[in-house]
This record gives C-alpha cells, structure tokens and sequence, in this order.
C-alpha cells in the first residue's frame, strides 16, 4: 500500500499541482497579515491585534475556497489516467484497485492537510510569539490549532463525492463544476453565519471556524452540529462505497 501511495506522490512531481495548493494557501495568510495594518478606535487609541479574530479570519478564507480547491484537485488525481489514456495500463497491474483508489484519497488528504498547513503559517507565527508574552492568548492559539485540524478533516469528507463525479466523467470538469457550485453556496452560508449552514455538507467546515467569531447574533452552542455530522458522514460513506464498487467494476478499456 505505501508503495502504490509513493507512486502516486511521484507522479505529482513534475505537475502544476503544487500552484493549486499554494493558491488555496496564500489567500488566507494576507488575510490575516492585512491585521497588522495600524487600527485605532475613535478616541485614538491604538487596536492590538485580536488574535482569535486572525483565525476567524484565516478559517473563514480557507473554507471559502475549499470545495473548489479541493474538488479541483481530487478530479485531477482521479481523472488523470483518463485523459492521458493510461486506465488501461494502471488496471491490469497486479495490484487491487482498492489499494489504487485509496493511495489516490490519501494523495488528496496529504494535499489537503499540506494546503490547510500552509494556510495558517502567518496567524500560527503571531500565535506563538503572543504566548510568550501574553499568558492568556495560548488558549486562543490552542483553540485556532483545533479548528484549523477540524476544518482539514471535516473538508475531505465530500472528497469521495468528487472523485466519483471524475470517475463517472472521466474528467476533471464535473469536480471542477461541483467545486464552483459547492464554493458559491458556501461563500453564502458564510457570509449570513447562520447555524443550520452546516447542513449542507460543504459548509460543515466552517462550524469550527464560526465557533471563533465574535459579535454574532446567534451564540452558544450550535445545535446542528450533530445533525450537520450525520449528514456530512452519509455523505462521505454512500459516495465512498460507489466510488469503490465503479473503480472495482470498471471495464478495462475503460477510457480507450
């Protein structure tokens, strides 16, 4: 298995790959960075920096562009041996084409956790010098490092429904399409931070995130969270199992 997930890194290495991750990852740090621009209130009085607010911000850009980034790059990784007319070759190695698909989902959650990584390197940073100096801002860092990793995890949970999409299209495009409808629709259940966003599977990412923001109209615990998990879990599984039993059953002139 970790040999068949190797090959899959190694087929990455001379791809353009690694601008997508990168272009997932740098919206978010200038976000956080522009917190740094000098801030006064009315009276005059310099604004430090809010540290909690930095992570807001940071979650909020990341899983904003998430469902696309990310459909993006499962759709590539899956669809690849298609469009370059090498499905043939690939399944009649004499490896099981479980082991195939999942070294692929692997390739993408290492991409997804590489993106996610990247993506709070700047907000990290002012974590760690803030806890040095201020002994109440490490349980804030504590609490952006919990959400950013929630946020990871949760975001591969729709990765499987992607990848089905690529197999059954044999293309990046039906993931890519999935990726700009699944952003737009999280971008808006963002943007009126409602509770029951997380019911849609895309958004439910965006709870740890909104667990850090400050000032909203509806506080406390948020009572969809489980009901959110149930579905982002179905989801994940139903697609999972179709995913498994197409790449099992799938003819080996598929994509001649």
């Amino acid at each position: 298995m970790l040999n068949v997930f190797l090959t899959e890194i190694m087929k990455l290495k001379n791809t353009k790959i690694h601008w997508l991750v990168l272009l997932g990852a740098i919206p978010a740090n200038l976000i956080t960075l522009s917190t740094f621009l000098p801030k006064v209130l009315p009276e005059g009085t310099p604004i430090g920096i809010d540290l909690q607010d930095m992570f807001y911000r940071q979650g909020m850009a990341v899983t904003i562009l998430a469902p696309f980034m990310f459909a993006l790059m499962t759709g590539y990784i899956i669809s690849r041996e298609y469009q370059e007319r090498t499905i043939n070759q690939l399944f009649s190695y004499p490896i099981p084409r479980f082991r195939i698909l999942a070294a692929k989902l692997a390739t993408v959650f290492l991409l997804i956790v590489i993106t996610s990584a990247i993506s709070c390197v700047s907000v990290t940073v002012t974590g760690l010098i803030s806890s040095f100096t201020q002994q109440s801002d490490f349980a804030i860092f504590w609490s952006g490092i919990r959400m950013n990793i929630l946020a990871c995890l949760l975001s591969f949970g729709t990765v499987p429904v992607a990848a089905a999409l690529s197999m059954v299209g044999k293309s990046v495009i039906p993931s890519a399409v999935l990726g700009v409808f699944a952003t737009v629709v999280t971008l808006i259940g963002e943007m009126g931070h409602s509770m029951d966003s997380v019911l849609f599977p895309w958004l439910m990412p965006y709870w740890p995130v909104r667990e850090l923001a400050q000032g909203l109209a509806q506080t406390g615990p948020n009572p969809y969270v489980w009901p959110g998990t149930v579905i982002l879990a179905t989801t994940f599984v139903v697609s999972l199992i179709f995913c498994i039993v197409y790449y099992e059953r799938a003819d080996i002139r598929s994509g001649s």
